[in-house]
């Protein structure tokens, strides 16, 4: 902090280092003399102090919230810092291990203290965000860069007399910005104890209004990091844990929000979940995630730039359907205005860091927004790509809906429940394990709705919209078809998965005619084919055959495809792309050969000419032409095992195997 002094004319500048205030005592009420208590040094922080802690004793230190609750911080660059309390220590293991951090600082609400969100706005009129009805631990009013670490922040969701008031751990407020990174939200630092808040972090818009009640600015909630940042020195370091929150973990209403490297309803263990809807009764529960009034620049979970993104992970619990108490999805955003450059990559959920699955019933993303675009998954631009696949296992076990149960209303199996046709989302090497149909149900809007979806990528989507590989598809050549490429999204990649036998077995039990062979789907992701490029042996439009001896498929493998289609160059980093539906599912036959064709033609007597080749992969195709100047090549014939005779007539001939 700089200083101007004036002194008899002369003006001084002086440097004021930022303070460090060492909180030594649990007692916010009645600390001792030359005790420094939480309280007390939230009532003196200024801009760019830290609050330390140097408390006695063994820990953990449970400090309780005082009545009335503490001062808001309103200071810029303040942090409060469990770590340093003696005993404490960061998480040191992977994301996909148990969380090992020792926490030894608890900012404690259960005893049903806090401090309220109401408070006033710049002129009467303004909506501050907040209200008489919500609370919180902490509550950071316009404040900027805040940063909380090393803490466990727990409570109940339910405050006041007559427990009418929503308790929040962290309220954010007035375009406050904040890095919560190394905490434990709704569990106690023994890794069971669940004691949650209604919401985790809330951060809310706020608006100004003039005497007419007309809005006269809006100030969003910006610049949020929760959990690992870019380029983070540590990032296990970073890892929150967020359990047991009856409303929802995260809310945050605003834009360039981060969320990376995270669990959310599962305990330190990595692999037990807990369903707040079964566990924990206050609220109406609303998911893990709502991003709301802008969305633009949101990253949850692998931003692929090759620098920490296998810790860049978040891991999920269940979340079970609304029917049964839970909620529509997992992550939601909401009046995207308009939701521009939506990452989700990297994530597991309903499934643990060691692979134990969850209970789980609902779509992981609604995508809602008119205009929005999300990538979901990789963008194969070769950075990380491995790292950016989501793992997606769902509607497990199957008591909690039962097929028949799905097949009530087949308009709304929906993997994305509230995506628009006028949005678009690429999806891209991820692990689908029983899922609803991809993007959305072909019943959906009275069947019209995925015509409207791929309008704007094909030349006509009324004329189908997801790709086929044909019957003469082997384990070493993927011949197939693709819908035509309109004149905005000319690139076509076709993505190549395993197809998942849960999902074919749920669809096929739900009994809906369209889905007779099944919800298909994508367990294990294998490669990618450009449509036209040069590994496509096919030039001819809207048909592709691609060598496939690297994908190292064996016979009666059940393969399926996705169609991309890109308005920017394929491979280029988050790539403007939109989705097909997976195709059909196609088992394939065991091919031959390999290595480049060796053709030789010999003449049997006086009317036939026989062609015999070595190598390459089959099935083939013989075609010939009468002219290399230009050529217009005609199939000849179907072959038989690497031989075909056909007849000499007296037009010169020139043959090709394909």
């Amino acid at each position: 902090m700089r200083l101007l002094l004036f002194l008899g004319g002369i003006c001084s500048t002086i440097t004021v280092s930022a303070a460090v205030l060492t909180v030594t005592t649990t007692d916010n009420i009645n600390p001792s003399s030359g005790q420094l208590s939480f309280k007390q040094a939230l009532g003196q922080v200024q801009a760019g102090d830290t609050i330390a802690f140097n408390i006695p004793g063994a820990g953990p230190h449970l400090i309780l919230t005082p009545p009335g609750g503490y001062p808001y911080v309103t200071a810029d660059n303040v942090t409060i810092d469990g770590y340093t309390q003696p005993g404490s220590s960061p998480n040191s293991n992977p994301i996909l291990a148990a969380n090992n951090a020792k926490i030894q600082i608890v900012l404690d609400s259960r005893n049903g203290n806090y401090t309220l969100m109401d408070y006033a706005g710049t002129t009467p009129n303004d909506d501050t965000g907040f209200g008489d009805g919500e609370a919180a631990i902490i509550g950071v009013i316009e404040a900027k860069n805040f940063t909380i670490r090393g803490t466990s922040l727990v409570g109940v969701p339910l405050v006041g007399p007559t427990r009418e008031i929503g308790m929040y751990g962290l309220a954010l407020a007035k375009g406050a910005s904040a890095r919560v990174s190394g905490n434990w939200l709704g569990v106690a630092p023994d890794g069971t104890t669940v004691a949650p808040t209604a919401n985790g972090i809330s951060g809310f818009r706020y608006r100004g209004r003039d005497e007419a009640n007309v809005v006269t600015n809006t100030i969003l909630i910006k610049d949020i990091l929760i959990g690992v940042g870019k380029n983070s020195s540590n990032a296990p370091a970073d890892f929150n844990i967020f359990v047991g929150h009856p409303a929802i973990p995260v809310i945050i209403e605003g834009e360039n929000i981060r969320i990376s490297g995270n669990f959310f309803m599962v305990l330190p263990d990595g692999k037990t979940d807990f369903n707040v809807t079964r566990k924990i009764e206050g609220s109406e529960f609303e998911g893990a995630i709502e991003i709301g009034r802008a969305g633009n620049n949101t990253l949850i979970g692998v931003d692929g730039d090759g620098i920490n993104d296998s810790n860049e992970r978040n891991i999920f619990g269940g979340t079970i359907p609304e029917s049964l108490g839970g909620y529509d999805h997992t992550i939601e955003f909401y009046g995207q205005t308009p939701g521009t450059n939506i990452i989700v990559a990297g994530n597991y959920i309903g499934v643990g860091v060691d692979g134990t699955r969850f209970e789980n019933a609902a779509s992981p993303l609604n995508a809602a927004g008119d205009n929005a675009s999300y990538r979901f998954g990789s963008d194969f631009d070769g950075v990380s790509d491995a790292f950016e696949g989501n793992v997606v296992y769902n509607y497990f076990p199957s008591t909690t809906i039962p097929a028949s149960t799905l097949g009530e209303d087949p308009a709304k199996l929906n993997f994305f429940d509230e995506l628009k046709a006028t949005a678009l989302v690429s999806v891209r090497g991820n692990t689908f394990v029983n899922n609803l149909p991809m993007p959305a149900s072909l019943l959906n809007g009275a069947g019209e709705f995925l015509p409207n979806y791929y309008g704007k990528a094909l030349a006509d989507s009324t004329a189908g919209f997801t790709p086929a590989l044909v019957s003469n598809s082997t384990t070493t050549k993927l011949v197939g078809t693709v819908p035509l490429p309109g004149t905005e999204y000319p690139g076509v990649a076709i993505d190549v998965y395993v197809a998942d036998p849960e999902g074919i077995a749920t669809g096929i039990a739900t009994g809906v005619p369209e889905y007779a062979e099944g919800f298909v789907q994508g367990k294990t992701y294998l490669g990618s084919f450009t449509v036209d490029g040069p590994a496509d042996l096919n030039a001819g439009a809207g048909v592709f055959e691609f060598e496939a001896s690297n994908l190292n498929l064996t016979a009666g493998s059940k393969i399926t495809i996705t169609a991309n289609y890109f308005r920017d160059p394929i491979g280029s980093h988050n790539a403007t792309t939109i989705t097909s539906p997976f195709s059909a599912v196609a088992v394939l036959s065991q091919g031959t050969g390999g290595g480049p064709i060796q053709f030789t033609a010999v003449v049997k007597g006086n009317s036939n000419l026989v062609l015999n080749w070595t190598g390459g992969n089959g099935p083939f195709t013989v075609e010939k032409t009468t002219s290399l100047t230009s050529p217009s090549w005609t199939t000849v014939g179907t072959p038989g095992e690497r031989t075909l005779t056909v007849p000499i007539d007296a037009e010169a001939g020139f043959y090709r195997v394909r």
